[in-house]
């Protein structure tokens, strides 16, 4: 009952509720005079005015995607006690490209604490403990509850699902391997899948596996689950050449009113049928990413093993190149669509591998937790998903929450990365004062302070409470120009 607009009828409430006491306003009134606490209301209200100037003060602008995160957070992890302040210290620690949870012991600055609604930094060896005590049911309802799906519901989607690998270097541990396309080399690795939304660029699935899962099994799985759960009018998929095995492409194919593009492989069997494709069957077109190359493409049949019927393959043709390396093909079930703009929506898969780089250079994808337990004597090791699974979704929530804040700013600063829009808005100075029923962040003045100003002055409208910080309305305000050169003039002065 320590909050700062709590009533003497909200005491009354919390007595009846937790110790069975029926107890009047007027009585509790009497009891407070006679210790001489009558005006303890105001000194609560008094002692919630304090002022800290502070880093990290941009994260409030993510403030109103948030706060449904931290609803379902609650859900999701009813009877857990501080999940509400792990998750927030999760999610800024992947916004502002902190790697790791051990850096948190050097993280003093109490505006990252506040933040996450605390006086102070969060230890790493409470939110280790936190992580520990998290059940996997918990982590797939927060997963669950989470996912931007409502968007989707019965309309036609568009999406595109891959891989990405990261690395493990453990020596005493033996678990499966992958090749490493960045590193090229075989490795110990975990995959990361996720369902990427073209048209939004959104995040909507994920999966850890181990290192040793394939993109064909693993996305015939995806798709199927969110067909069943979004129940969408259509759905148009795009995957890279792993994806490509005979049985997928022929299950897929009986998927209602599912379309796929899958790049094939340059199996020598394959080849064979390509070379014996005429000249004549290639037309000439415009290379859709650079108007002064042209290309090849001929639209043709390919025999694939595994599939009873011939698959319709979008074939390119690069005479520059010898052997197998002259050929990239496409398989897709689409007989309606042409061969060009088939081309054209295959290459915008290309913003999914984007989506990878961002995570990985502005988010720390590939800093995540242990899937194996460190006991060498064990011969087979079992793949723990809990916690790789946990962090890997607030990555990619991360990464959604981001996308939305940029696409509420100006066109201009639509195309950003993560990286930069961290940079520019998010990690700015601030001075933050907090009343009893306020919190006011006040910007230090920067050069691009005005592309914030229509944003802040919506949510200053809404009054917004911030249900991780006392119920309190955040206000946004701006340190003037003038105000910043009274400032800079007297640090400098001397």
């Amino acid at each position: 009952m320590d909050h700062p607009r709590s009533t003497l009828k909200d005491v009354a409430r919390y007595l009846k509720e937790e110790y069975k006491l029926e107890v009047s306003v007027k009585t509790i009134e009497r009891e407070l005079e006679e210790y001489d606490l009558s005006d303890l209301y105001k000194l609560v209200r008094k002692k919630e005015k304090r002022t800290v100037h502070v880093n990290y003060a941009g994260g409030w602008l993510l403030a109103p995607f948030i706060a449904d995160m931290v609803n379902k957070t609650r859900q999701a992890y009813d009877g857990l006690p501080g999940s509400v302040e792990a998750i927030l210290t999760l999610f800024f620690l992947s916004a502002f490209g902190i790697e790791r949870p051990f850096h948190l012991e050097y993280l003093s600055d109490p505006g990252f604490a506040i933040l996450t609604g605390r006086g102070g930094v969060l230890s790493r060896t409470t939110l280790f403990r936190w992580m520990k005590g998290c059940r996997k049911s918990f982590v797939l309802r927060f997963y669950d509850l989470t996912r931007p799906l409502s968007d989707f519901f019965g309309k036609k989607l568009k999406i595109s699902i891959d891989e990405h690998v990261v690395a493990r270097w453990t020596r005493k541990v033996k678990i499966p391997g992958s090749k490493h396309p960045t590193r090229g080399k075989a490795m110990k690795a975990d995959k990361l899948f996720y369902v990427f939304e073209l048209t939004k660029k959104r995040l909507l699935s994920f999966k850890p596996q181990s290192g040793n899962a394939t993109l064909a099994n693993t996305a015939l799985k995806m798709i199927k689950e969110l067909i069943s759960e979004v129940t969408p009018e259509s759905v148009r998929m795009i995957l890279d050449a792993g994806g490509c095995k005979g049985s997928v492409i022929a299950r897929l194919s009986k998927i209602k009113h599912l379309t796929f593009l899958v790049r094939g492989k340059r199996q020598r069997n394959l080849v064979k049928q390509w070379e014996k494709v005429p000249k004549s069957e290639y037309r000439m077109y415009t290379d859709p990413g650079d108007p002064k190359k042209k290309i090849l493409i001929a639209d043709v049949r390919t025999k694939i093993r595994g599939c009873k019927e011939l698959v319709r393959t979008i074939l390119l043709l690069n005479e520059k190149e010898k052997g197998k390396d002259r050929f990239y093909p496409i398989y897709t079930n689409d007989e309606v669509t042409s061969t060009y703009d088939l081309l054209v929506e295959y290459r915008s898969r290309q913003n999914h591998e984007l989506c990878y780089r961002v995570m990985k250079h502005d988010l720390s994808l590939d800093a995540l937790p242990k899937s194996y337990p460190l006991n060498p004597k064990v011969e087979k090791v079992q793949f723990r998903d809990k916690h790789v699974m946990l962090v890997g979704w607030i990555k990619a929530l991360a990464f959604n929450i981001l996308g939305e804040f940029k696409e509420s700013l100006d066109k201009k600063y639509h195309k950003m990365t993560a990286g930069t829009i961290v940079r520019k808005f998010l990690d700015r100075p601030a001075t933050i004062k907090t009343t009893a029923d306020e919190i006011v962040v006040k910007f230090d003045y920067f050069r691009e302070c005005n592309a914030l100003k229509e944003y802040c002055d919506k949510i200053n409208q809404s009054n917004l409470k911030i249900s991780w910080f006392k119920d309190k309305v955040l206000r946004f305000e701006f340190e003037s120009e003038g105000e910043f050169k009274k400032r800079k003039s007297f640090l400098s002065a001397g």
